[in-house]
């Protein structure tokens, strides 16, 4: 799931239970489009907020190729980073990554989708769907009130 940092859902990719999260993490970024200029939607975010489980070098040499900033922390912070490459780890900024734990925290306020009573993936990625256009809606709706 990736999502802007109002907690807006942008993109989602549904994977098997038993697939690491980080081997679906460039599909899930190329994706995505941010809004941006109407007309021109940005390709790219600026910042990468994720957890231990998204500390990759290529996905980190990926955010380097596209400009975005990883805000990563190492799966072992004693662990110092290769020479050459010097990874800092902004916590102020990691903080803002409770917006998508948040999210997530709504998405499965809804049943349907926390127990996960859908047999078939399809289904699921359109309760998915839905629940993300509601929330999209509701965002949207708010902020023209």
């Amino acid at each position: 799931m990736l999502c802007d940092a109002n907690g807006v859902p942008l993109s989602f990719l549904l994977s098997p239970g038993q697939a690491s999260d980080i081997t679906h993490a460039r599909p899930l970024l190329e994706q995505a489009r941010l809004p941006g200029k109407p007309g021109r939607p940005r390709k790219r975010c600026r910042w990468l907020l994720a957890d231990k489980g998204y500390d990759a070098e290529h996905l980190r040499q990926y955010c380097d190729r596209y400009r975005m900033k990883p805000v990563i922390p190492m799966r072992q912070m004693a662990r110092k980073p290769k020479p050459g490459l010097l990874r800092l780890f902004g916590r102020p900024k990691y903080r803002q990554r409770n917006i998508i734990e948040r999210m997530f925290g709504w998405l499965k306020e809804n049943r349907r989708i926390g127990t996960r009573y859908d047999k078939l993936a399809r289904s699921f990625e359109a309760m998915i769907t839905l629940a993300c256009t509601l929330r999209c809606l509701r965002r949207y709706f708010s902020y023209k009130t």
